[in-house]
């Protein structure tokens, strides 16, 4: 086996022995580590590479935004879901700019957001 496949069996062997909980938080480490690939090939002028993070962070954040349950009767849902929008609007602006800035405002809500999702894991409530 090569690197690549051992690397794909421990994704899956993660994904399928997740809870909900860590499901999000992956989602989460995934857009955030997209984005931070994306500014680096910003940074080195590689417009295809950073095509292909940033698109890679947006899939990520709309299933994150498409997630979202009762948009219409929850108030934090409906807020989460405008959230999401900024960030997927910004992404794709900051794409088409070549703007860091941009992206480095998207990662610092995304990461935000990871940090509040962590914060009320059943693991973390448990311990209390």
């Amino acid at each position: 086996m090569t690197i690549n496949a051992y690397q794909s069996v421990r994704k899956a062997t993660l994904v399928e022995g997740a809870t909900p909980h860590q499901l999000i938080a992956m989602l989460y480490d995934g857009a955030l580590s997209n984005i931070a690939i994306a500014r680096e090939h910003l940074m080195h002028g590689r417009r295809p590479d950073l095509h292909r993070n940033v698109d890679k962070a947006l899939a990520i954040v709309q299933e994150l935004q498409a997630s979202l349950a009762d948009i219409e009767s929850n108030e934090i849902s409906a807020n989460l879901y405008e959230l999401y929008s900024y960030i997927c609007t910004t992404l794709i602006a900051s794409e088409r700019n070549m703007d860091d800035e941009g992206l480095g405002v998207c990662a610092h809500l995304l990461d935000v957001l990871r940090d509040a999702w962590q914060a009320i894991s059943p693991e973390v409530a448990a311990a209390a």
